[in-house]
């Protein structure tokens, strides 16, 4: 049975500007087949065991052929696979998207495409450049100054005749010519022009000038591909529209925990800001849970969400359930825990959002009764110094995936919102053997404050209020 390729536009780099049926098409693919341009960021849609093939093309480098490329989508789908052709840009606009079909076509695979926003249109909107504008520029017309025949030249003499603005992709390497070919057809050197490096990136770069001048920019602030060149009118909105260049934390490097659904990352990134990620330790690895005699317990503490359902399986194999504990008390530290244990029906005694709570502890231990506690094995030395009863580890956890600290160097700020997520920040730090020194590190609350503190961090900053919007506020201040 044959399956299905998606030829796929990934869009101009934002990974955020993919469409929904694009977003569903790359969670439903058992191969992607990816360009070199596209943000790597969208490969978090991705089922876990879906096969993923770099076909990228790399300048002046060798590269896979494009037929070998068409050889690979025709071979996975008759192997009743759903294929992902992920293209920068729109596949049908200078990325050979054409092509591919026609192929799939003439071999009987059966195929779709999924359009995605062009460089050309995003590109110039992300730097305040809108393609037309009433009574200014009525059209636009786009063209590739990268063509299959080096020795082939575009039809210059048309293209001058054309009205409205026009957009070259591809197309810093021959600059000039553009230039000097628009320039010696009747396009006066004082006519706008500009360039959009990586357009929507957060490492997006614009400039503008006019034709007479554009040439010596790009030079003198070393514009390279890939870049986006337009010429015409509209270029003169640039400074008044650009809001994407005008973010408050535009470009600044910051660096977060990976997380596919949390505020933090959609705030810092609407206030312009480039994101780095260290991974959440979530692998958890269960330890042999040794139970006290229940009979003899009167409260159990429970210090960390996946405490609470290691201990409901630990009574399950002894036999038992919640309904032969009428007599315990039950306390939860952190509000995921309080959860996790309110959602199984439990009416909790106590519970204290934050691990370094001398108050609750005090509180607990005056109560008396014989308590224990329930954790991770990397929260019991923390613990011992604030109870003096009983704890017991019920797993610990591990980085699921691979730490990349290829990137850290350029940080220039980290954000770590509650406990958990500095607890897994050390742990990767000291994995990756990287010493912070003077980065600044914004935290939120007392409790994730101590863990830093505790592992030798000193620039530690903290937020002005307990709110994820103080967080972003406390990075521009910095910033």
């Amino acid at each position: 049975m044959s399956g299905l390729v998606t030829l796929l536009g990934a869009g101009p780099g934002d990974a955020e500007l993919l469409s929904l049926k694009g977003k569903r098409r790359l969670q439903e693919a058992d191969v992607l087949v990816f360009d070199r341009l596209v943000n790597q960021e969208l490969f978090q849609h991705l089922k876990s065991d879906c096969e993923k093939i770099d076909v990228g093309k790399k300048p002046g480098q060798p590269c896979i052929r494009q037929e070998e490329i068409e050889k690979i989508l025709i071979e996975k789908a008759r192997q009743g696979k759903r294929v992902v052709r992920l293209k920068s840009g729109d596949p049908y606009i200078f990325g050979r998207g054409g092509e591919e079909g026609v192929k799939l076509v003439e071999a009987g695979v059966d195929f779709e495409v999924v359009p995605g926003i062009t460089s050309a249109v995003a590109g110039l909107t992300y730097a305040g450049i809108p393609m037309t504008y009433r009574d200014v520029a009525t059209s636009f017309h786009v063209f590739t100054a990268h063509l299959k025949d080096e020795t082939e030249m575009l039809n210059w003499e048309a293209i001058s005749k054309l009205k409205g603005t026009l957009v070259f992709l591809m197309g810093m390497k021959n600059l000039p010519t553009i230039v000097q070919e628009l320039t010696a057809r009747g396009y006066g050197k004082d006519k706008p022009a500009a360039i959009v490096e990586w357009g929507t990136h957060p490492q997006q770069r614009s400039v503008d000038g006019t034709l007479g001048n554009i040439v010596e920019l790009a030079e003198a602030e070393d514009f390279k591909a890939p870049s986006v060149i337009v010429v015409g009118d509209v270029v003169a909105y640039r400074q008044q529209l650009n809001f994407h260049e005008n973010l408050p934390l535009f470009g600044r490097k910051i660096l977060i925990q990976q997380s596919e659904t949390g505020r933090l990352p959609r705030l810092l990134k609407d206030a312009g800001a480039a994101l780095t990620t260290f991974p959440a330790r979530d692998l958890v690895e269960e330890l042999e849970l040794q139970l006290p005699d229940l009979e003899q317990v009167d409260g159990l503490l429970f210090a960390d969400m996946q405490s609470w359902p290691l201990f409901l399986k630990a009574l399950r194999k002894a036999g038992k359930d919640l309904r032969s504990l009428p007599h315990i008390r039950f306390a939860a530290i952190g509000h995921h825990t309080a959860k996790s244990i309110e959602a199984s029906g439990i009416v909790l005694d106590r519970m204290t959002p934050q691990q370094s709570d001398t108050d609750f502890a005090t509180a607990l231990e005056k109560e008396g009764g014989n308590w224990y506690i329930l954790t991770a094995e990397h929260k019991k030395a923390s613990l011992a110094e604030l109870y003096s009863m009983p704890i017991i580890a019920s797993h610990r956890l591990a980085f699921g995936s691979q730490i990349n600290s290829t990137n850290w160097l350029e940080i220039e700020v980290v954000c770590l919102p509650n406990s958990a997520a500095a607890m897994n920040f050390v742990a990767a730090s000291q994995e990756a053997g990287f010493d912070w020194k003077d980065v600044p590190i914004v935290v939120m609350g007392a409790s994730t404050r101590a863990v830093l503190a505790e592992a030798g961090f000193s620039k530690i900053v903290e937020t002005d209020e307990a709110t994820i919007a103080s967080i972003v506020d406390k990075c521009r201040e910095i910033l």
